[in-house]
């Protein structure tokens, strides 16, 4: 980015500012697994990242987290460096801000048949911020799907949109908590990170897909629940507080009890079998695999 409209300094000229990071591979153009940060200052690096080895007769510092690593993402970071350019990585990030703002204004602008926006932004807008979108499913529509159940429809067209559930595991008490004060344990959201390689054309495709799947999703039944949604109410409870009701109803409605550690895989043949023993006839695209 130029830096052009910043509201204020986010670097080290503020004080509390120990550390700048970036991805290599996500924005740098350099290969997966590269990653850099800088430090204000040697004593800010702790003992178990910075580590004084003798090397040929002399010290050498290793800042490496696990002390040895290929050096094939640095090299290409600074061929890209090099290649580039301020102005290269200037020219492409506007690139992706221009993607990444098409994006945001396709989801703020989708309306539900009620009326209401269908997602709710979550991000900072179109400046000074970094060239993803976050959003989730509008909260007033009651829907009976989530981000997680969108997540996996938009895969089926070869998508892959990040979900995230906004509760986590305490472990300090290994209850499943709220992460946010103004959410609950349930809430999901995604993001779609744009790259140099997602275009505008295929920015328009992947539109195009999430406006079709959700068409597909509002058709489900009224007393349709998503299989993540269930999932996560048993785990919003303790174990000892789990009834022999919530494991029936769960049962009923896929067929048997999953642990709490499902994958996408057997999470998909759990739906599988759910559309079977029921002889529901759904759209194909949900046929072919809800999750």
């Amino acid at each position: 980015m130029s830096g052009k409209g910043t509201p204020a300094p986010y670097d080290f000229r503020l004080k509390n500012v120990l550390t700048m990071s970036g991805s290599g591979h996500k924005f740098g153009e350099s290969i997966c697994g590269t990653g850099w940060v800088v430090f204000r200052q040697r004593e800010g690096l702790a003992s178990h990242v910075a580590t004084t080895v003798t090397y040929l007769g002399g010290s050498s510092d290793s800042l490496t987290l696990n002390f040895s690593r290929p050096a094939s993402g640095p090299y290409v970071q600074f061929y890209k460096l090099l290649r580039l350019g301020q102005e290269g990585y200037m020219n492409k990030v506007e690139n992706q801000m221009g993607v990444t703002s098409y994006l945001r204004h396709f989801l703020s602008n989708l309306k539900h048949p009620s009326g209401k926006p269908r997602f709710q932004i979550l991000d900072g807008g179109d400046t000074c911020c970094l060239p993803v979108v976050a959003a989730r499913l509008n909260p007033e529509l009651n829907l009976h799907y989530d981000d997680i159940d969108l997540q996996h429809c938009l895969s089926e067209s070869h998508w892959y949109v990040s979900g995230y559930s906004l509760g986590f595991e305490n472990p300090m008490n290994d209850k499943f908590e709220k992460l946010c004060n103004d959410v609950n344990e349930t809430t999901t959201m995604f993001r779609i990170v744009v790259k140099s390689n997602l275009t505008r054309n295929l920015a328009e495709n992947l539109a195009g897909n999430i406006e079709k799947i959700l068409s597909v999703l509002d058709d489900l039944d009224a007393g349709y629940e998503s299989i993540h949604s269930r999932l996560a109410g048993l785990a919003v409870k303790d174990e000892e507080d789990i009834s022999i009701q919530d494991l029936r109803e769960f049962s009923d409605s896929i067929g048997e009890l999953p642990s709490r550690g499902l994958n996408k895989s057997l999470k998909s043949q759990f739906i599988q079998q759910s559309f079977r023993k029921k002889k529901q006839k759904r759209s194909s695209i949900l046929a072919q695999n809800i999750c």
